[in-house]
């Protein structure tokens, strides 16, 4: 069996947990502890069920055993090396959306778009806009 880079092991943990249509879990992967808080608060208040992964080992784990329509983050965080990531993950589950919360430079925006982020979110971020990420119109009010 040939070793398996980190983009190789995410391909395979987003197949493994291909997200239900209307029921999916939400990933929160951010930085932020006071991001974190506000991101899970909107999404619980819909009710979304909703993940907050300390790192990427955790969100890997997460999309390996939950289904799950939405991941949002606001960078990289290690076991993900780079926004190439984002590519490998969209490859393997077209239907998974990334939202990359925007962290203000110029090239941080159009890089997460070619490589495979659903959306982009300005700071200051709004409940609104937020939900809206999730792309299901029925839980934007």
């Amino acid at each position: 069996m040939r070793p398996m880079g980190i983009a190789g092991a995410a391909m395979e943990i987003v197949r493994s947990a291909v997200p239900v249509h209307g029921d999916c879990a939400v990933i929160v992967l951010c930085a932020e502890e006071e991001l974190r808080d506000v991101l899970k608060y909107w999404f619980e208040s819909l009710p979304v069920r909703t993940i907050v992964a300390a790192d990427g080992y955790e969100a890997n784990r997460a999309l390996k055993h939950i289904a799950s329509g939405l991941i949002v983050t606001d960078r990289v965080l290690p076991p993900w090396p780079g926004l190439d990531t984002f590519r490998d993950i969209r490859f393997a589950n077209p239907r998974l959306r990334i939202a990359f919360i925007d962290d203000g430079s110029p090239d941080a925006a159009i890089l997460a778009r070619v490589t495979g982020v659903t959306v982009v979110l300005q700071r200051p971020l709004t409940r609104q806009k937020v939900i809206e990420a999730l792309g299901r119109p029925e839980l934007v009010a």
